[in-house]
């Protein structure tokens, strides 16, 4: 692994971009979450993040469970409302669901603006590992990705700003 930092203002505010969309995108699936009495579920791809579902505590016990999907492992356990034609009795329960879940259904975040403001693309990141965080203004990366905008640093400064940024979020948790 290599260790990199990208000083460059256009990918620091393609960050920043990212990073807020991605607060926004969870505030608004617990919002859903929390409607309908559930945990949101979230699917984090190579190219974006979305919310995936709904997770239920008690699925079972759910007074209208028959006009959601069932949680599976395949699916992380999220449950979403059913496509299908309901029963006559169920039409219009299901409808209002699924109106109110679509409607408040937060769009996926893209992280293809970030991945191309710091030099690379998401079909790179498919067979090299990237992780990377912003902390003072700079990108951090820690990649086997061979990126042109970025310095090449030492894991000791890499690692010394990690635990920096570490502690950092542990302080505005606290």
């Amino acid at each position: 692994m290599s260790y990199y930092k990208i000083t460059n203002e256009t990918a620091v505010q393609a960050f920043k971009a990212f990073d807020a969309a991605k607060a926004n995108l969870i505030e608004q699936a617990t919002k859903l979450a929390d409607h309908f009495g559930g945990k949101p579920i979230f699917s984090n791809r190579v190219e974006c993040i979305s919310c995936a579902g709904i997770n239920f505590h008690n699925f079972n016990q759910l007074e209208n469970n028959h006009l959601w999907f069932k949680p599976k492992a395949a699916n992380c356990f999220a449950s979403s409302p059913k496509c299908g034609k309901p029963k006559a009795a169920d039409r219009e329960a299901l409808e209002a669901i699924r109106a109110k879940y679509n409607a408040m259904m937060p769009v996926e975040v893209s992280r293809i603006p970030l991945l191309e403001a710091i030099g690379t693309n998401w079909g790179d990141c498919l067979f090299a590992p990237l992780s990377l965080f912003l902390h003072d203004d700079v990108i951090y990366l820690d990649t086997r990705l061979s990126l042109i905008d970025a310095t090449e640093i030492f894991g000791s400064e890499y690692e010394a700003v990690k635990s920096a940024y570490q502690a950092a979020k542990v302080e505005v948790k606290a």
